[in-house]
């Protein structure tokens, strides 16, 4: 079986350091450490679940493949299965920001190896940027992939320092300053996103609501100032 990857794993398999080790923490279906072994990108990767039956159908999947002397499959929570300098490149893909963030925090002494980290977190990724700036992480580079009627943002980051700005935080100082096809439609989908909880919280008067609808509308304002300076091209979904 040759893996084929959707857009949001082929975006992260983009972003790992080539000819060198990979950790996939979370691995699920193991078709990132396929693809990956398949096509010569990387000599091993190191797939981790912290669930024993999904462990065992990768295990099974990369015996059957006869691929289990380049994917060593161990069973985990986090960046416990790792050591200290065991992959160059640890992909977080799939969870939450704030999870990724608390992966992460409980395996600093993994990351004292100063891997590169490519992480994709579902949610709360203006969050994770800023863990990553406070902590001693350097974005250097992010894309967005459209896959399902559903936009991902990614990061890769390094060990470095970085200040961000609230609009870098919010939607990427490398997504900003590339402004990518996709980053129109993504600040679009959140524009409209954000709205819908605009016109859901008016309708509530306390002072709680009346905060959260000032900072949607400080949000909103941030988006329609970034989509202004975007160039006027149509967003790619390929």
């Amino acid at each position: 079986m040759r893996a084929k990857l959707d857009n949001r794993l082929t975006a992260a398999a983009a972003l790992i350091i080539p000819g060198k080790p990979v950790a996939d923490i979370g691995t699920d279906h193991l078709l990132l450490p396929l693809y990956l072994v398949q096509n010569g990108i990387v000599p091993r990767v190191i797939a981790s679940d912290k669930a024993r039956q999904p462990y065992e159908n990768a295990l099974a999947l990369a015996q059957e493949q006869g691929l289990d002397q380049w994917i060593e499959l161990r069973l985990g929570e986090g960046l416990e299965v790792l050591n200290p300098g065991e992959a160059a490149t640890i992909v977080i893909a799939g969870l939450g920001g704030r999870l990724i963030r608390d992966i992460l925090a409980a395996g600093k002494a993994v990351l004292v190896g100063k891997p590169r980290l490519v992480l994709q977190p579902q949610k709360d990724a203006a969050l994770l940027r800023r863990w990553l700036a406070q902590q001693g992480w350097r974005i250097m580079a992010e894309t967005i992939a459209y896959e399902g009627g559903h936009y991902y943002q990614l990061l890769a980051a390094e060990p470095g320092r970085q200040r961000l700005t609230r609009a870098e935080a919010e939607f990427g100082p490398c997504l900003l300053r590339q402004a990518p096809p996709l980053l129109r439609g993504y600040l679009g989908e959140e524009k409209s996103r954000i709205s819908a909880l605009i016109v859901g919280l008016n309708a509530h008067a306390g002072p709680a609501a009346q905060r959260r609808l000032r900072q949607l509308h400080a949000q909103l304002r941030k988006i329609k100032e970034v989509l202004a300076g975007l160039p006027c091209r149509e967003s790619d979904r390929d």
